[in-house]
């Protein structure tokens, strides 16, 4: 009897060994009770990115400061100088004269502006500008006078290779433009495109590295015209603007056209007058400049 009791307590034993077992596995496996967390934050981190991938909505914030640079080109394709019965070669022998014209060709063109948008329809632009180019000089009825006290001009076939100018010509300018876009007034420069129209004035100061003057010729230079500004994301924007220029330059006549024996010689710049002879020239005459330029903008958000 007691050995049958025995065998059915060591029976009873084996089979409530594994119950335990899955018992502590489930105990286990309910103490790995991760996956509800992780599944909440792939949640939040799934919401953050939405959120951060709703689409930008194109605006030109008021109050904000930006800065532009262009580059583009001044048509300054026009007469700069122009005089007649002037020195364009001077020998020992011979002195030469004839009506010189200097014109200017297409140049270069690199501003930085920085603009300060008062309201979304609205901003000013202080600018810092250079342009440089070349100048090409004609030389149109060619005489010549003898050094040796001659009083009458005689014909010259031709001009020499290089009697006539062909050199560069830089200008820097400052000034300040206002930018008004019409199509934002009232619509708080919501979009992409945004046409503007832009007036203003600047200080130009042009040099032309010529024999006949001397130091640059300072105008004020009136210009308007208008353009298309694309705000491509929160911190660039691109625009592209054609412009009218107007302005008058006056040279001055250069201290000396030649220099000779080490400074000791200096030939200023000659006129020549019918009945009077040769004569320093006193002054050339104003130029106006009407003139067109473009440009392609890159512009930042501070």
């Amino acid at each position: 009897m007691h050995q049958k009791l025995l065998a059915l307590g060591i029976c009873l034993s084996v089979f409530a060994c594994p119950d335990a077992g899955a018992q502590e596995q489930q105990v286990g496996e309910k103490s790995f009770n991760l996956r509800h967390s992780t599944l909440e934050e792939q949640q939040a981190v799934q919401a953050a990115e939405e959120i951060q991938q709703v689409e930008y909505e194109p605006i030109i914030d008021e109050r904000t400061l930006e800065t532009t640079l262009t580059l583009g080109f001044w048509m300054l394709d026009k007469t700069l100088l122009e005089h007649d019965n002037i020195i364009y070669k001077y020998t020992t022998e011979d002195t030469y004269f004839g009506d010189v014209v200097i014109k200017g060709q297409s140049a270069f063109n690199p501003q930085l502006r920085l603009n300060y948008n008062l309201y979304p329809w609205f901003s000013l632009e202080p600018v810092f500008g250079v342009s440089v180019s070349e100048y090409t000089a004609t030389v149109a009825n060619p005489r010549s006078l003898s050094n040796s006290g001659g009083n009458t001009l005689e014909d010259v076939e031709g001009i020499g290779e290089y009697d006539a100018e062909n050199r560069s010509i830089i200008t820097l300018s400052t000034g300040l433009n206002a930018v008004f876009y019409p199509h934002d007034y009232g619509n708080f420069a919501k979009g992409r495109w945004h046409p503007y129209v832009q007036g203003g004035i600047t200080r130009t100061w042009l040099s032309i590295n010529s024999d006949y003057t001397g130091d640059s010729a300072d105008s004020w230079d009136l210009n308007g015209g208008g353009g298309i500004r694309l705000v491509a994301d929160k911190l660039i924007s691109i625009r592209f603007e054609v412009l009218f220029h107007h302005m008058t330059v006056e040279f001055e006549p250069k201290e000396a056209f030649r220099v000779l024996n080490e400074g000791e010689t200096k030939i200023p710049v000659l006129e020549y007058i019918e009945g009077i002879g040769q004569r320093d020239v006193a002054g050339f005459t104003s130029q106006t400049l009407n003139t067109m330029s473009w440009a392609l903008g890159f512009t930042a958000n501070f």
